[in-house]
């Protein structure tokens, strides 16, 4: 109906797509409530920072160099600023779309933006570890978990950590303008809240407007492998799946050539 439309699916989903409107492809849709509907919502005890941590900790000591801007690339070779080039047997550019269309000459990756600001509450504004969505369209706070609730671990002890996404919404009024929604909410307790931190991330997630087509190519004609959720679906999910398709490719090539390295 209109009104489940309204009240649960816009905040919800167009929370999660960065997509209040719901202008992205059904496509989406569909891989989202499959998600939700057959697994588990879950967050890394120690913050998502946990998943490239992981990630990097099976690498060999020395295979990560960080705070070195990429300039440039070839399908052997990486040029960094500040002048360092250097030479590799395979290039996968892994970054975000509009830095990897810089990079490798790609179209223009579209994006979506949006604002989080984080508060630290003395008491949490509900026990359930549940998203409280905006069901009145008014926003511009769409929906709001106390994410201590689902991870203690994200709060010091005795205090509780308040997370709002406000999808589209960067401006300089955020802090205050969450607040006065939340006020609405909640009451008078949301004045006593401390501000944490308030992101303001201009490309959040690429535009996957219809006709979307998902399992975009991870090979380019030119030898360089890319990857990342604009490749795939927007989501950490796609992201990750979209690497495990490069790494594939990767591997084919290097089987194909005989290069190693």
């Amino acid at each position: 109906s209109d009104t489940i439309i309204e009240r649960f699916f816009r905040p919800l989903v167009g929370g999660i797509q960065l997509d209040p409107a719901l202008g992205d492809s059904h496509r989406m849709f569909d891989v989202i409530f499959r998600m939700l509907a057959d697994g588990d919502s879950a967050v890394p005890a120690g913050g998502m920072q946990q998943i490239p941590e992981q990630l990097a900790a099976r690498l060999p000591d020395g295979a990560v160099r960080l705070g070195a801007r990429v300039t440039d690339t070839t399908a052997t070779s990486v040029a960094v600023e500040g002048g360092d080039e250097l030479a590799a047997s395979v290039v996968v550019v892994a970054t975000e779309g509009p830095a990897a269309a810089n990079l490798l000459g790609l179209p223009p990756v579209d994006g979506k933006s949006v604002g989080c600001v984080y508060f630290s509450a003395p008491e949490p504004p509900t026990d359930e570890r549940l998203v409280v969505l905006d069901g009145t369209g008014r926003g511009p706070v769409l929906n709001v978990a106390v994410m201590s609730n689902v991870a203690p671990s994200y709060a010091p002890a005795g205090r509780h950590l308040v997370v709002a996404a406000l999808p589209g919404h960067t401006g300089e009024r955020i802090e205050d303008d969450t607040r006065a929604q939340l006020r609405g909410w909640w009451g008078p307790q949301v004045d006593a809240w401390d501000h944490v931190a308030t992101y303001r991330i201009q490309h959040g997630q690429p535009t996957q407007t219809p006709p979307f087509a998902p399992k975009q190519r991870v090979q380019l004609d030119d030898g360089r492998f890319v990857c990342g959720d604009h490749r795939d679906t927007a989501s950490i999910q796609g992201a990750m799946y979209s690497g495990r398709r490069c790494g594939e490719a990767v591997a084919a090539h290097i089987g194909h050539t005989g290069v190693y390295g």
